[in-house]
């Protein structure tokens, strides 16, 4: 078992409350990620609302432009390790973070803007990890 590293959340405007973001593998900041692997991690939530479900959307931001792309699986709720949907209010959460770095992408220097949604398409959470492609 790799052991994880907690890195500082740059809450990014989340209606529950991220107590810890861990980054398999990642002692600074930004978080280097190789072609051919996985970013793996989890997120510590305290939901401060209920929801019955959670969509993931990831996005790359470079500069003020967000680009989105498919790097999480949408069903948040089959991810989470504790806590189910649908969500109550006061539940403990852990969300398990599994995307693949495919060799398409570029190796750059990008802010990962990383967001749950509730059922009203709110931002569960939103927290900006910046992480570095590398070949």
């Amino acid at each position: 078992l790799a052991l994880a590293d907690v890195v500082p959340v740059d809450d990014c405007g989340s209606i529950a409350t991220i107590q810890s973001l861990e980054f398999d593998g990642c002692s600074e900041l930004p978080c280097v990620v190789h072609h051919g692997s996985h970013a793996t991690g989890r997120i510590n939530i305290l939901a401060n609302s209920a929801t019955s479900s959670l969509t993931c959307k990831l996005a790359g931001m470079l500069g003020p432009v967000e680009l989105p792309f498919d790097g999480c699986p949408t069903n948040a709720c089959d991810y989470m390790t504790t806590g189910d949907c649908p969500v109550e209010a006061g539940e403990s959460l852990v969300y398990e973070l599994d995307f693949p770095i495919l060799d398409l992408y570029p190796t750059i220097d990008i802010t990962a803007k990383w967001k749950l949604l509730d059922e009203n398409n709110d931002e569960f959470i939103c927290f900006l990890l910046p992480i570095a492609i590398r070949a």
